[in-house]
């Protein structure tokens, strides 16, 4: 099977599943995988808005269409079944906020409001936990179209998000206000974009199998060094998620390598929820047996959602075609190459 983009959005997916199943995973690459799927929206995004719907008002309609149409349905379908489990569960031993912290019932009208419309809020407690990168990259979305028509604009989102990273600091104790806010999270969707703008340029440096192994290198630093993920290893990651995106942009994905990338964005969602009722056989712990099954179920979940609920709203979208084929990479000439980017993203789309 040729390595493509959906089979390395699947990769990102999975080493956020063990990040939170498995307690012995090594710290580090599951941000990194986040950040990558950031990375990749903004190169996937303004690819296709500028080869595809183009700047006028009817295309920019058609791309936010089709973007909610990729989005929401499968996530609402995660909250259903994220509220279920926090009614549910709680009240027969399992004790959810081992899985994630945010895992709870939200609170307010700006916790409500946050959770169901993904924008980018202070929602705290959430239905899904790993919704927050979501609502970066939604938040990212409505200002992706003045970065993919304005190169200056993507420079200056750069620059402005990448300040506000130093005003925090570099420091550990920062990392987690620096990793999942919006506004220091923006650079790493402007400097996809930035690489999309300059792709013609950068192809000289195109290697898929080195670009990956460097990504995975740079995830193994922790174990030498404990403070890296926390300090620069994230940005060296965005770096290094460039590089992998740009060498495989180009490649034909074959159909293993678009199912998997079709999976991966259902994988992000659902993984927590599984795991949460897979606790009801298992002792509440997060062994490799706890992820091996929470796995398996979020496998199946994930299938059920792609080929009963992704495909058939495929139906509902906007048909667009691309402008220019002969300035599209190959693999990204179908819809759903475009699609899985994370939310994903993740998360893919």
């Amino acid at each position: 099977m040729t390595l493509g983009l959906g089979s390395w959005r699947f990769l990102l997916a999975f080493l956020v599943v063990i990040s939170h199943l498995w307690g012995g995973m090594i710290h580090g690459p599951a941000a990194y995988a986040v950040w990558g799927f950031f990375v990749l929206s903004g190169f996937l995004m303004t690819h296709v808005l500028r080869h595809k719907y183009g700047d006028s008002a009817a295309g920019l309609r058609d791309f936010a269409f089709n973007r909610i149409l990729r989005i929401f349905p499968a996530y609402w379908i995660s909250c259903i079944l994220g509220g279920i489990a926090i009614l549910i569960l709680p009240k027969i031993g399992v004790a959810l906020s081992t899985l994630n912290p945010q895992f709870a019932w939200p609170q307010g009208l700006v916790g409500w409001f946050g959770n169901i419309t993904l924008l980018p809020l202070p929602v705290g407690n959430l239905l899904v936990p790993v919704s927050g990168a979501l609502a970066v990259e939604v938040g990212a979305y409505m200002l992706m179209p003045l970065m993919a028509f304005n190169r200056p604009a993507a420079w200056l989102g750069l620059i402005l998000s990448l300040l506000l990273n130093a005003v925090h600091g570099f420091q550990p104790d920062t990392f987690a206000l620096r990793y999942s806010s919006f506004l220091t999270a923006f650079w790493v969707f402007a400097f996809g974009a930035l690489i999309s703008h300059y792709q013609g340029h950068l192809r000289r440096l195109e290697a898929p199998r080195l670009s990956v192994i460097f990504w995975l290198a740079n995830s193994l630093v922790w174990l030498w060094n404990d403070a890296w993920p926390w300090t620069y290893g994230l940005y060296c990651s965005v770096l290094l998620s460039a590089w992998v995106v740009l060498s495989l942009a180009t490649r034909r994905p074959g159909r293993v390598d678009g199912f998997l990338g079709d999976l991966s964005y259902p994988i992000y969602l659902f993984h927590t929820v599984a795991g949460a009722f897979v606790w009801l056989v298992v002792p509440q712990e997060r062994s490799l047996l706890f992820l091996a099954l929470s796995f398996g179920v979020t496998l199946a979940v994930s299938w059920l959602v792609v080929v009963f609920v992704d495909r058939r709203i495929d139906g509902l979208k906007k048909r667009k075609v691309f402008k220019d084929l002969a300035a599209t990479p190959s693999g990204l000439t179908a819809d759903t190459s475009v699609a899985g980017a994370h939310a994903g993203a993740a998360i893919n789309k």
